[in-house]
């Protein structure tokens, strides 16, 4: 029975303590995996908030860059000269055409300087028709008219995000809806009216609903009052256009939160709620205008307070069944633990390998332009400082290509978005092409794309690679006869700038200088009055 007893007590000595590491390692590695899922998933709710803000600006600029082209339109300019009928069914076309290619224009107007409308197509389903003239309108008591045609000609209006009015009353089925408009002058510089677009802001906010879920949270819109946009029902939306939910506000059913969006730009609050990641957005600000100037053109006062705020809502209780699957995981993970410890061990080294391969997934897809696989404006940026930092230190220069297609826009407006997309995706693989390893391509506009260019002794080097771009691009070939050529603006620093803006900004400037000249061409900076290059 002696012996029996001193077979168990090494068991009882060693036991307890096992038992003791084994119960705080698994309150650790609980603790643990509930920490590193809640930061993982604040990980994701920032980068879904920021695909949220992506979509609303991606669409806002294709609709102002529609807004500018119908604005210079021949057509308007004839009918602004003779008043002719005739010349406004050609407007009409135009406008027909333009709708039905979109397919998210609801109206397309031209309204004269009386608040009249002149010219009016409407969309409905598929089909894009000219309103006859005994249905125009007067639509000098709408507010967007009057604040369109106090700003200067080619400045951008957007109206507020709401619901479609039609004869006074709220249009059902409910349709959001976005004003998109400039005034137009002729040829003696007075006014005589506006272009407006009516944008479906729908397949905006169902681009904001589809970014959203590429994270757990719940995605929201709101506008600077803190009524819903886009909401998980409940709240109901659209709150400050019916009296009888004008309470249904961030501010009255998540006070706190709210307050945190009003302190803060951006960034993320966890409440008895839940948790809130937002980011506040000002459309107007770098919309730009129809001459291309970068600030926003909107009045002061529409600036000001115009802003809408991308958010994603956790619900506490999500973040509390978080914690306790991390802790449940980390029972059954325990009980085994005696004998399967080295498994354990791997596991969770593959835990954290995949939570590392995850994330920086996420990250790179935030620094690559998804289209087409080049790097997007901010990782460009930061590369473009990290340049002009080693140059300063050591002396070598760079060389920066800016690239504009010529004769994009006509292929979008023939062939549609999808075959732009492919034109785009070919350019970047040209570019591709033709870089080095060193060197970095980047998307950073519409059809808008730079090369950076490291240690290029000098400029004819910068012009070499810069005309070897532009004849791969010229040589590419696409379906239909579709052509596109392309403009370069060529800048070295420092000889051209000190900092990465003055960079940017010059090489901007020989690229419009190229397309002045002729466009197909490469224009070092500093020549810009020089004829073509060769």
């Amino acid at each position: 029975m002696a012996r029996h007893s001193a077979s168990w007590r090494p068991f009882w000595f060693a036991f307890p303590v096992l038992a003791l590491v084994l119960l705080a390692g698994l309150a650790g590695y609980a603790v643990w995996a509930a920490s590193a899922e809640l930061a993982e998933l604040r990980r994701d709710e920032r980068f879904a908030v920021n695909l949220q803000a992506e979509a609303v600006s991606r669409g806002l600029t294709e609709v102002a860059d529609d807004i500018c082209w119908l604005s210079h339109q021949n057509e308007l300019s004839a009918f602004l000269a003779d008043g002719l009928p005739e010349t406004a069914a050609r407007m009409a076309v135009e406008y027909q055409v333009l709708a039905a290619n979109v397919g998210v224009y609801d109206q397309i107007r031209f309204i004269n300087a009386g608040g009249w409308e002149a010219v009016r197509v409407d969309m409905k389903n598929t089909f894009a028709y000219r309103v006859p003239d005994r249905d125009l309108q007067d639509k000098s008591g709408r507010y967007y008219v009057g604040e369109i045609l106090a700003l200067q000609p080619g400045q951008i209006y957007v109206s507020p995000l709401d619901l479609n009015i039609e004869h006074g009353e709220i249009e059902l089925p409910h349709k959001p809806m976005i004003r998109v408009g400039t005034p137009v002058a002729d040829d003696s510089g007075r006014v005589r009216g506006l272009v407006l677009i009516n944008y479906r802001a729908q397949a905006m906010l169902d681009a904001v609903k589809a970014a959203g879920a590429v994270s757990p949270g719940d995605a929201m819109m709101l506008n600077d009052a803190g009524y819903w946009l886009v909401t998980p029902n409940p709240p109901p939306g659209w709150g400050f256009m019916f009296p009888e939910l004008a309470q249904d506000r961030m501010a009255d059913l998540h006070p706190e939160a709210w307050a945190a969006m009003r302190a803060e730009g951006s960034g993320a609050v966890r409440t008895p709620d839940g948790l809130f990641t937002f980011r506040t957005l000002y459309p107007l600000v770098g919309l730009g205008d129809c001459a291309g100037a970068v600030e926003s053109t909107a009045m002061p006062e529409q600036r000001a307070g115009y802003a809408w705020i991308m958010a994603s809502h956790v619900p506490a209780e999500t973040l509390d069944r978080m914690v306790r699957e991390a802790a449940l995981g980390a029972l059954w993970v325990g009980l085994p633990v005696l004998l399967l410890l080295a498994v354990l061990t791997r596991t969770i080294g593959l835990m954290i390998a995949e939570r590392q391969r995850h994330r920086a997934y996420l990250e790179s897809l935030a620094r690559v332009d998804g289209l087409t696989g080049l790097a997007n404006r901010m990782t460009f940026d930061e590369r473009m400082e990290t340049e002009v930092t080693r140059g300063a230190r050591s002396g070598r220069g760079f060389a920066l290509l800016y690239l504009d297609l010529d004769g994009f826009k006509a292929i979008n407006d023939s062939a549609g978005h999808a075959a732009g997309d492919i034109v785009l995706r070919d350019v970047a693989e040209a570019l591709k092409g033709c870089c080095r390893a060193a060197d970095l391509p980047a998307r950073v506009g519409g059809d808008e794309f730079v090369v950076l260019l490291p240690e290029v002794p000098d400029a004819d080097a910068a012009r070499t690679v810069a005309e070897k771009v532009l004849a791969r691009i010229e040589a590419l070939t696409w379906p239909h006869g579709m052509t596109v050529g392309v403009s370069v603006g060529v800048a070295l620093w420092p000889d051209h700038g000190r900092t990465a803006t003055d960079l940017m900004r010059r090489a901007d400037e020989a690229m419009y200088a190229a397309k002045k000249a002729g466009k197909a061409q490469v224009r070092l900076a500093g020549k810009e009055d020089e004829g073509a290059a060769g």
